[in-house]
């Protein structure tokens, strides 16, 4: 492991100073934290991949409904698809502040994208976000093919909190009997709290962006009531019987706080018989996935994850 941060990533989070310098998010109320995170992302998130086809829909749930994005590139493949869950640490981002992100990566695997708008912590603690990943999933299979997306060959894609409950929904899936994936890309995923790894220790420092006690105060607004201990395992996927997955790639930020979460996973999964493919990014940080526009190791990165995804598809 390094701790030399790739200099393109620094000069993209100079674009982001005049909204996030000095700004400790953990003291703020969830909605200024959202505001401020959310118009952070969307300066970087403009001269986006051109698709064929996007498209606007209502899922809806038990509450009323929400909003899934498919992204449709040129001469996508008519038989796989992708269903992305976006990350934020459960508490920010939606699907338009990962945009250029999800184009990028549809646009690359060649496969349409299916990416929505979960319910936030800490209004909506877990199981709420999960209870929404569900949801889509079941839309997608009963309605994606007379809306053009194809149920064939699924597979999940997710970053940060969105990994999280990508592993958990293809968990749930198995356990439910419901439909499963093909395959899982999930980038730089938190998969349990709690945990003291030597990436935690190293890269603590607020010059890595993502701090420790920033990532156990995510981790606190999704649990709500529940104690780091005794999160559930669909909560924390690390903790869960992972026998019977299919393929999984896992990338990881290289200098991450939460870089061992995925190591961990990786020796979980290799021990229960499933495929797994760990990709180390040099000098990248939590969150590079979003900085495509003018980071070359991101574009790098997220071209990884999509020749993963379509490769599971294949």
């Amino acid at each position: 492991m390094r701790d030399e941060i790739d200099p393109a990533i620094i000069a993209a989070r100079r674009l982001q100073a005049p909204v996030l310098a000095g700004v400790d998010v953990t003291r703020l109320d969830a909605a200024e934290a959202r505001a401020l995170a959310n118009k952070a992302a969307m300066m970087l998130n403009d001269g986006k991949p051109v698709m064929q086809r996007v498209e606007d829909f209502e899922v809806p749930c038990p509450y009323g409904s929400f909003r899934a994005r498919l992204y449709q590139p040129a001469a996508a493949r008519a038989d796989a698809s992708i269903f992305y869950v976006h990350g934020g640490g459960w508490l920010v981002y939606d699907v338009d502040t990962h945009d250029r992100t999800l184009r990028f990566l549809a646009k690359e695997s060649g496969l349409s994208l299916l990416a929505f708008d979960f319910r936030l912590s800490p209004e909506h603690p877990y199981p709420a976000a999960l209870d929404d990943c569900r949801t889509t999933w079941a839309w997608l299979h009963r309605h994606g093919p007379s809306l053009g997306i194809s149920t064939e060959k699924v597979v999940i894609g997710g970053d940060s909190a969105g990994g999280n409950m990508g592993l958990a929904l293809a968990i749930d899936q198995r356990d439910q009997s419901g439909p499963r994936p093909v395959g899982l890309a999930l980038a730089y995923g938190c998969f349990a709290p709690g945990l003291m790894t030597e990436s935690r220790e190293r890269y603590k420092s607020r010059a890595f962006g993502l701090t420790p006690e920033r990532m156990d105060w995510h981790w606190s607004t999704y649990l709500g009531d529940l104690a780091a201990g005794d999160a559930p395992h669909l909560a924390a996927p690390l903790r869960a019987e992972l026998a019977g997955l299919p393929p999984v790639y896992l990338g990881i930020a290289e200098c991450d706080v939460v870089a061992d979460d995925s190591r961990l996973l990786a020796a979980r999964l290799a021990e229960a018989g499933v495929p797994v493919e760990v990709d180390v990014w040099p000098g990248s940080t939590h969150g590079v996935l979003q900085m495509t526009r003018d980071v070359q190791i991101a574009r790098d990165a997220a071209t990884a994850m999509a020749k993963a995804l379509a490769r599971f598809a294949s």
